[in-house]
């Protein structure tokens, strides 16, 4: 079929499945997710060498995808980036991101039945619960013993609590849902602010503070999208279902009147004088349209602006099939605006969410 009789989702669905991802820790992970959410057989075939290549390369550590791929970030010791960021440590360590490769692991585990994903995905679990963890129980985003500090990262979220959740239904291990609930909502208790209903970015045990603390969309997107994702699978009898289910309404409450006229959220999603940006804006549609599914939002509230958020993306897809307007990793206030493999997997959520 000729390029321009393509929906959106079909080119950025071919362009994603041409690009070199292989090995890059959660960049790889989401893009399995929006693979597979699309759901066409090419993509499923991209998708199960991806997830195949993570399992046989999959580290002494239980790290997946050759482990870590992405060096601690600057702004963890309290600077920022700016516009034309470079990464000045070049510290490799230990990491949850990569168990953002779990989710397409188990998925292969359900369509298949074969020990070795899920024997993979248990050595993910038993790498997440190795980390030293804060006083009051966060799993951090690196290694203690390796990055010489605590701190807690809203990414984390989604990189480890449904990953958690979906192996506890796997596994039948009732501690992996325990978890799955408890990460989110202690992260929340750091991260969350009391007066907005928003997320920061990075919370450091000692000294207790924030070193990236705007409330920047990915990073909420990925609160929104790891609640979502965990309510599908908790069961409905845990003793902190509710409490897990009062978080994501009031979160996506905090959200819904932060929409831009456009369709789109801005890249900060309180700061108006901020880009216009695509991931955060598909992650929140791809939430919406999660929480209107599983009966837990109001359709009449949240469907048409999920629906206009997605379609304010498909406006910025390119005849090759780009999700333009995605903030660069790792994100934050002056991250650059372009195109990544994370940004074709959302947008893939998102339409499939919405479909």
């Amino acid at each position: 079929m000729p390029a321009d009789e393509l929906t959106p989702v079909q080119r950025a669905a071919s362009y994603l499945r041409s690009l070199d991802i292989d090995g890059q820790s959660w960049i790889t992970g989401v893009a399995i997710n929006g693979l597979l959410a699309e759901g066409g057989d090419e993509s499923v075939e991209r998708a199960k060498h991806l997830v195949d290549t993570a399992v046989a390369t999959q580290n002494d550590a239980g790290q997946l995808s050759y482990g870590p791929s992405y060096p601690i970030e600057v702004f963890s010791h309290g600077r920022e980036y700016e516009a034309s960021w470079e990464l000045t440590v070049k510290k490799c360590m230990n990491t949850n991101n990569s168990t953002a490769i779990g989710h397409g692991v188990l998925d292969f585990y359900d369509r298949t039945g074969e020990d070795r994903y899920l024997d993979a995905a248990e050595r993910a679990y038993e790498s997440l619960l190795s980390f030293e963890r804060t006083e009051d129980g966060g799993i951090p985003h690196h290694d203690p013993d390796l990055a010489g500090i605590k701190s807690l990262w809203i990414d984390s979220v989604y990189m480890m609590c449904p990953f958690l959740a979906r192996y506890g239904a796997a596994a039948g291990d009732d501690d992996a849902f325990d978890e799955a609930v408890e990460q989110i909502l202690i992260h929340a208790a750091h991260l969350r602010d009391g007066h907005t209903g928003l997320f920061r970015h990075i919370w450091v045990e000692q000294p207790n503070h924030y070193p990236q603390g705007a409330f920047w969309a990915r990073g909420n997107g990925w609160a929104a999208a790891a609640s979502a994702d965990v309510l599908e699978r908790l069961p409905e009898d845990h003793p902190k279902r509710d409490d897990l289910l009062d978080l994501f309404r009031s979160h996506c409450e905090a959200l819904l009147p932060l929409q831009d006229g456009s369709g789109f959220w801005h890249n900060l999603v309180d700061d108006p004088h901020t880009p216009l940006e695509s991931s955060g804006t598909l992650m929140f549609a791809y939430a919406f349209a999660r929480g209107i599914d599983l009966g837990i939002l109001d359709a009449e509230t949240y469907r048409q602006p999920a629906e206009d958020g997605l379609a304010a993306v498909s406006r910025v897809v390119s005849e090759e099939g780009a999700v333009n307007r995605v903030a660069g990793p790792p994100g934050g206030p002056e991250a650059p605006l372009t195109d990544t493999p994370y940004g074709q997997g959302w947008f893939l959520m998102a339409a499939a969410a919405l479909d």
